[in-house]
């Protein structure tokens, strides 16, 4: 049994006559009538009787036409449905955004101020694109998952972040940020506070080497983010585990408390804007504190040309932050 089939069928039991209903649905009289007739010995009932030179329906017939008249509808309201669901959902962009959130936050309130109509689902999650497509991706390259094809890359420096001192006063660094007493002294250790409070109160941005800066707090961002993890990394290689003196969740607290001096921490070069009054950013002289901004445009099932279009603003306001 065929959809075709059952229109067929509820045409024919509207008009109950044949030649009519073949030249509405621009059929020939005899495939109609083979249409029909199939269908009766699909069911085992008859659906028509003669009456004169047209037919009408019988007994069996009314009350199949009624059933499925409202089956049928079902399926062309299902249908009519499904064409403004997919429409609508191709209208909403989908970002993951897993790095750099802020350069993505600020470019969807310029976009929506431009197209009050445009709408944006944004999660962040290192899975989110394989339990729920998403139209843009921005991440941090770590190795553990291959490069999107056709992706832009972004390259930045993670500088340290230290407080200001006034003019050419040294500063010491607030006792606060130094390792906690029962830890125990490291070795040298009064000779690199002489070297950090040298390096603090430097405000030519020369690069700082972070053994002089170990025994010093630093601001951190908490859980398994990837950034914290490239540095972690990375201060294991020199040697040393930072003193956490603050840490938090969310990467806008971090910048906060950087911004406000309250201790020294890592700051990507671009990609977290401007630092804030208090502090300053200085190069690190050991390599490898460089990371690699990800903005890929992936695409899953229909084609959404709002997506095309923010993903090449969004690319646009990357390059702008890279003054590329």
């Amino acid at each position: 049994m065929e959809l075709l089939q059952l229109r067929y069928f509820l045409e024919v039991a509207e008009s109950e006559h044949v030649t009519h209903s073949a030249q509405k649905l621009r059929v020939s009289q005899p495939s109609l009538t083979q249409a029909i007739s199939r269908l009766e010995r699909e069911l085992g009932v008859q659906l028509f009787e003669p009456e004169g030179r047209g037919i009408r329906l019988t007994e069996a017939g009314r009350f199949y036409s009624k059933r499925i008249a409202k089956a049928v509808g079902e399926i062309d309201s299902a249908t009519s449905e499904l064409a403004r669901f997919d429409e609508e959902r191709s209208s909403i962009v989908r970002i993951n955004v897993v790095s750099a959130s802020n350069i993505v936050v600020d470019a969807v309130a310029e976009w929506r101020a431009q197209h009050p109509a445009a709408k944006f689902q944004i999660v962040s999650s290192e899975t989110a694109s394989k339990i729920e497509p998403c139209d843009i991706e921005v991440r941090m390259q770590t190795g553990k998952t291959p490069e999107a094809k056709g992706a832009r890359l972004f390259k930045e420096r993670i500088m340290l972040a230290v407080p200001t001192t006034n003019g050419d006063e040294t500063e010491e660094p607030d006792a606060g940020f130094r390792d906690n007493p029962e830890k125990g002294e490291r070795p040298g250790g009064e000779e690199r506070d002489i070297a950090a409070s040298d390096a603090l109160a430097n405000g030519r941005g020369e690069a700082i080497s972070l053994i002089q800066m170990q025994n010093n707090g630093f601001i951190m961002l908490a859980g398994s983010r990837n950034i914290s993890n490239l540095c972690l990394s990375q201060c294991a290689k020199l040697g040393f585990r930072p003193t956490i003196a603050f840490e938090s969740d969310n990467p806008s607290v971090v910048r906060k408390m950087i911004g406000l001096g309250l201790g020294v921490g890592f700051w990507p070069e671009h990609s977290w804007g401007e630092l804030g009054a208090g502090a300053r950013l200085a190069p690190i002289l050991e390599p490898g504190f460089v990371r690699t901004i990800e903005v890929a445009r992936t695409r899953h099932g229909s084609p959404n040309t709002q997506a095309d279009k923010f993903y090449s603003f969004l690319l646009q306001r990357f390059e702008a932050r890279w003054n590329i």
